[in-house]
């Protein structure tokens, strides 16, 4: 997909895909921050503790196990993303985010429980493939002024889905007790009174996956040149939005012209579309054999600067 140029012939800034990879960020977030209103009675929900006292161990050891298997395997996922791809593994951790909500609601025992955060934590490895997905996004030489700009917007975002997500699990948490002209006794949200905020921040999940499938553009050098089905697919389902909308707001006269218009701008679009086809582009293993000569992936140790190891250690410390 080819980019899109302004008149002066500079590429324009990416606002629409940091737009929407901040879509599908700000429902991981909201998903990730939805438990802690209700981790404590949930653990005391599964009179497994003696005392407080031990429900609060529990609960920071259901919260922890999703950072500490993101930890065990972020590396790994940064190293697979160089070789399918920063969209794929942002959709496999959105979707294991998604997988582990559904798991955790359901839980009815302390192993369920870790279990669920761990397989969100096993299949996300999305902070530091975001981070390079946004400076991959920023190649221009105009747009490197508003770097700082496009590395706020992450974290922004972030935030936003922590002042959501807190709200939303203590809202819906236990709604046969909060609203029980609405949800009643004997149902599934009795069984499992922590189902339905998970459930909702599934949903969350399953719009963010589908967006960042149908218009999540990749970035990595090598393989934004592959042909990409979801962005076809999201392409498509644009153009019919747009010709039924000027169809609807044309007047009935015109309606016939607009048709006309559109089916012209169509064959335009195919015209395009051809003809970027037909331009003669290196085979992708020439692609890949001048990526990797140019830019040799580094091994793990060597990933491991003083420079690296310095921004880890101060990134824990400030965390």
């Amino acid at each position: 997909m080819s980019k899109r140029r302004s008149t002066e012939g500079v590429a324009e800034f990416p606002t629409r895909q940091l737009f929407i990879l901040s879509l599908c960020r700000i429902s991981e977030s909201v998903a990730f921050m939805s438990i802690f209103p209700y981790v404590y009675y949930m653990i005391a929900s599964f009179k497994i503790a003696e005392g407080d006292h031990q429900i609060a161990i529990y609960a920071g050891m259901v919260t922890s196990a999703f950072t500490l298997a993101e930890f065990s395997t972020g590396v790994m996922w940064g190293r697979l993303s160089d070789r399918i791809g920063r969209k794929p593994v942002l959709l496999i951790g959105f979707a294991g985010t998604g997988l582990s909500m559904l798991i955790f609601g359901f839980a009815t025992n302390l192993t369920v429980a870790l279990i669920g955060r761990a397989v969100g934590g096993f299949l996300n490895g999305n902070m530091g493939v975001l981070a390079t997905s946004v400076a991959e996004m920023i190649t221009v030489k105009e747009h490197q002024r508003s770097i700082a700009r496009a590395y706020a917007v992450m974290p922004f975002v972030w935030s936003l889905g922590s002042i959501l997500g807190p709200a939303l699990g203590g809202a819906l948490a236990e709604p046969c007790n909060n609203y029980p002209n609405i949800f009643h006794r004997g149902t599934i949200f009795d069984k499992f009174p922590y189902l339905l905020p998970n459930l909702v921040c599934a949903m969350f999940i399953v719009c963010g996956v589908v967006i960042g499938l149908l218009f999540l553009e990749e970035t990595h050098e090598l393989k934004k040149h592959q042909r990409d089905l979801g962005l076809e697919l999201g392409d498509w389902i644009l153009r019919k939005i747009r010709y039924y909308i000027s169809w609807c707001k044309a007047p009935s006269t015109n309606q016939s012209k607009v048709a006309e218009s559109s089916w012209d701008e169509h064959q335009v679009l195919l015209f395009d579309e051809e003809t970027q086809d037909s331009t003669p582009t290196p085979p992708t293993s020439q692609l890949s054999l001048a990526f990797s000569e140019e830019m040799p992936i580094p091994s793990c140790k060597k990933s491991f600067t003083r420079p690296v190891v310095l921004h880890i250690i101060a990134f824990a410390l400030l965390a």
